[in-house]
C-alpha cells in the first residue's frame, strides 16, 4: 500500500475513535498516481479547515464500468452554505476530468435525512495563505467526521438539553465500540482489493442508519415537546401582557384625568389669585360676589376631584374583588371580544348605566345582597316567634296538668343541678382537650412547612450543581474542538512525515484520555443521579408524613365532631330541665293563688312571667341581643328559684295546716 493509503486508514481510525462513528474506508486503487497527478489533487483537494458546517458525503463509488454501490451516510443535517456547493462542484470537475484514473467518484450529492429546525451559522477560521493539502483518499472521510462535530456542537446552545435517560443511550450507543472498525482494523492490507469493501459497504450503511435512525427519532420527539412547552408557555407570556397593557393603558387614562383636573385647580387658583389682587386694589361688593362664586366653584372642582379619586380608589377595589372571584379571559375569549361598529345604531349595552358605571352595578350587587340576608332574618325571626308561641301553649297546657299533679321533690331538684353541673364540667374538659389538639396540629404544620422548605432549598442547590457540571462539560467539549483544531494542523505541517507507530501511539493516548474523561462524565452523573433518587425518597418520605398528619387532623376533627354533638344534645337536656324547673315554678304559683298570706308574691311573680313575655317580643325585634338577654334570664331564674324555695316552705307549712285537723 501506497503512503496515501496508509494516511487515509490512518485518519478513518482517529476520526472514528474520536466520534465514536464508523466512517467508509475507500478501496485501495489499483494503479499509484504519478508525482505530478498526486502533486495536481492534493492542489484540487486542497480544502480550509473549519469553513462552513456542511458535510460532504460521498453517495456512490464508480469502479470502472462495474454497478454503482452506496457508501453509508455520515450525517443526518441539511446543509444551507454556499461556498460548500461550489467547492464541490470544483472537486467534481477535477476528477472527472482526469482520463487516467481508474477510481473516480460518480456524483457528489447533498443528503438530508431530516431538516434542521434551527439555523446553523460558521464561522471559518481565517488564515493567510496556508491551506490544508489531503490526498484524494482521506480528504472526504476526514473532513466529513470532523464536519459532523463542528455542527452539531454549533447547533447544540439553540438546542434545549435533552432527559437523562436520552443523553445516556446517545452516549452509550455512541461510546459502544462498532463491529465494523475491528473489521477493517483487522483487514490485512495486503489483501485489501476492490471485492472486499464491495461486500461490506451495504451492512455497514445499514447498521449506521438504524443507530442514527433511534438518535434522530428521540431526539425529535424530545425537541417536540419542548416546543410544545415553549409555545404553550409564549401563549401565557402574551396573555399576561394583554392583561398588563390594558391595565396600564386604565392608569393612564386615570392619571390623564387626574392631571387635567389638577391643571384646571391651578388655572382656577391663579385666577384666584388676580381676583385677589384686584379686590385689594379696588373692592366692591360685586367683586365680593364674584370671589364668593369663584371659592363655591374652586371647592366644587376641589370636592370633585376628591369624588373622582374616591371613584378610581372603589374602582379598583371593585377590580381586584371581581379578579379573585371570576378567572382571566384567555387569548381566544379576549379575541372573540369585539370594539364599538363603525355604521350603525349604537348597541343597548352602550345606553345602560350599569355597563357604564360599574360602581353603580357593585352598589346594586351589595343590597341584593344585604336584601337577601334581611330576608333570611326575618324568616328567622318568623320562625322564632313560632316557637315562641309553642313554648307559651305548651305552658299553658302544663299549668293545666299543674293543678291536677303534684310538684317536683327536693331531691329530684338537686339531682338536675348536680347533673347540669357535671355537664357543664364535661363540655369545659372537651373545649379544652380540642384547644390542646389543634395547638399540636399547628405545631406539626409548621414543622413540616420549614421540612419542605430545607428540601426545597436542597433541590435547588444540586439544580446549581446540575448546571455547573454541565458548564464544565462544555467547556471539556470546547477543549476537545481545540485539540482537534490542533490536530488538524499537526496534519497540515507534517502530513506524511509522521510514521505509523506515533500516529498509533497518539491515538492510543487520545482513545486512553478520552475514556478516562467519559468514565469521569459517568462517574459525575451517577452520583448526581443518586442524589436525584436519594432526594426523591425524602420526598416521598415527606408525602407520607403530610398524609399521615392530614388523616391524623381528619380523626380529629371527627372527634371534635362528636364532642360537637355531645355537647348539643347536652344542651338539650339542659333546656329540657330548665322547661321542667320552669313548670314546676308555674306549678308551684298556682298554688299559690289558694293562699291569702302570699298574694303579693304571687302578683310578683306574674309581674316577672309578664316580663319575659316582653324579653321573647324584644329578642324578636333585636336578634343581636338574644345572649346578653339569656345571661339576665338565667340570673332572673336564680332569684326565682330562692323564691320558690321560700314560697315551698310556706307551701308546706300551707298543706301541713290543711291536713292537720281542725
Amino acid at each position: 500500500m501506497t503512503k496515501n493509503h496508509l494516511s487515509a486508514l490512518a485518519a478513518a481510525i482517529l476520526s472514528s475513535s474520536l466520534t465514536g462513528r464508523t466512517v467508509a474506508i475507500p478501496p485501495a486503487r489499483q494503479r499509484s498516481y504519478s508525482e505530478s497527478e498526486c502533486s495536481r489533487s492534493e492542489n484540487r483537494t486542497a480544502l480550509e479547515p473549519y469553513a462552513s458546517t456542511a458535510e460532504y458525503t460521498r453517495d456512490r463509488w464508480f469502479i470502472g464500468g462495474r454497478p454503482r454501490m452506496p457508501s453509508p451516510e455520515h450525517s443526518g443535517e441539511v446543509y444551507d452554505d454556499d461556498d460548500d456547493d461550489e467547492e464541490q462542484e470544483g472537486l467534481e470537475r477535477g476528477v472527472l476530468s482526469d482520463p487516467d484514473e481508474s477510481h473516480t467518484y460518480q456524483s457528489l450529492e447533498r443528503q438530508g435525512r431530516s431538516p434542521v429546525k434551527t439555523d446553523i451559522y460558521a464561522v471559518p477560521l481565517k488564515r493567510g495563505g496556508d491551506q490544508l493539502e489531503f490526498s484524494d483518499a482521506t480528504d472526504d472521510s476526514v473532513y466529513g467526521v470532523v464536519s459532523t462535530q463542528h455542527t452539531e456542537e454549533d447547533s447544540a446552545p439553540h438546542e434545549k438539553p435533552l432527559s437523562p435517560n436520552v443523553e445516556q443511550e446517545l452516549h452509550a450507543q455512541r461510546a459502544m465500540p462498532s463491529p465494523e472498525l475491528t473489521d477493517c482494523l483487522s483487514i490485512d492490507p495486503s489483501k485489501m482489493n476492490c471485492s472486499s469493501p464491495r461486500k461490506k459497504m451495504p451492512s455497514k450503511k445499514s447498521s449506521v442508519r438504524d443507530s442514527r435512525s433511534v438518535d434522530d427519532e428521540a431526539y425529535r420527539e424530545v425537541v417536540g415537546m419542548q416546543k410544545e412547552m415553549v409555545r404553550e408557555l409564549r401563549e401565557q407570556n402574551r396573555g399576561l401582557s394583554a392583561e398588563k397593557q390594558a391595565l396600564v393603558q386604565k392608569c393612564e387614562e386615570q392619571s390623564l384625568l387626574l392631571q387635567k383636573t389638577q391643571e384646571r385647580l391651578q388655572q382656577l387658583e391663579q385666577h384666584h389669585k388676580r381676583l385677589q389682587a384686584t379686590r385689594d386694589k379696588s373692592p366692591s361688593a360685586g367683586d365680593r360676589a364674584e370671589l364668593h362664586i369663584l371659592r363655591q366653584q374652586a371647592q366644587e372642582l376641589v370636592d370633585e376631584n376628591d369624588g373622582l379619586k374616591m371613584t378610581v380608589h372603589r374602582l379598583n377595589v371593585e377590580l381586584s374583588r371581581y379578579q379573585t372571584r371570576f378567572r382571566p379571559l384567555s387569548k381566544e375569549e379576549s379575541t372573540r371580544i369585539k370594539a364599538l361598529p363603525v355604521k350603525g345604531p349604537a348597541p343597548p349595552w352602550l345606553l345602560d348605566m350599569k355597563y357604564l358605571s360599574p360602581l353603580l352595578l357593585a352598589y346594586e350587587d351589595r343590597l341584593n345582597e344585604k336584601e337577601s340576608l334581611l330576608q333570611a332574618c326575618e324568616e328567622d325571626l318568623k320562625r322564632f316567634r313560632e316557637s315562641v308561641e309553642e313554648v307559651v301553649q305548651e305552658n299553658k297546657k302544663l299549668h293545666e296538668q299543674l293543678g291536677k299533679t303534684r310538684g317536683v321533690s327536693q331531691k329530684e331538684w338537686r339531682q338536675l343541678q348536680d347533673q347540669a353541673r357535671l355537664v357543664l364540667k364535661e363540655n369545659q374538659v372537651l373545649m379544652e382537650q380540642l384547644e390542646v389538639q389543634q395547638a399540636k396540629s399547628k405545631d406539626s404544620h409548621s414543622r413540616h412547612l420549614q421540612e419542605v422548605s430545607k428540601v426545597s432549598k436542597e433541590l435547588m442547590l444540586l439544580e446549581a450543581e446540575k448546571q455547573s457540571l454541565q458548564e464544565e462539560l462544555s467547556e471539556a467539549r470546547r477543549e476537545l474542538q481545540a485539540l482537534q483544531a490542533q490536530h488538524l494542523q499537526a496534519r497540515s505541517t507534517l502530513e506524511n512525515a509522521v510514521s505509523w507507530e506515533e500516529h498509533c501511539a497518539i491515538t492510543g493516548k487520545l482513545k486512553r484520555q478520552l475514556e478516562q474523561d467519559e468514565q469521569r462524565k459517568k462517574n459525575e452523573v451517577e452520583d448526581l443521579l443518586s442524589r436525584v433518587s436519594t432526594l426523591q425518597t425524602e420526598k416521598k418520605s415527606l408525602l407520607l408524613e403530610k398524609t399521615n398528619l392530614t388523616a391524623d387532623i381528619k380523626s380529629i376533627e371527627a372527634e371534635l365532631e362528636i364532642s360537637r354533638h355531645a355537647n348539643r344534645k347536652a344542651q338539650r337536656k339542659v333546656s329540657l330541665f330548665k322547661q321542667q324547673v320552669e313548670d314546676a315554678l308555674e306549678k308551684e304559683m298556682l298554688a299559690h293563688h289558694y293562699l291569702s298570706s302570699i298574694v303579693a308574691l304571687a302578683e310578683k311573680t306574674t309581674q316577672e312571667r309578664d316580663q319575659l313575655i316582653q324579653m321573647a317580643s324584644a329578642l324578636e325585634q333585636d336578634k343581636q341581643g338574644v345572649l346578653t338577654q339569656i345571661i339576665e334570664g338565667t340570673v332572673r331564674l336564680g332569684k326565682l328559684q330562692e323564691k320558690v324555695k321560700v314560697s315551698q316552705t310556706l307551701g308546706n307549712i300551707y298543706f301541713s295546716f290543711s291536713q292537720s285537723p281542725l
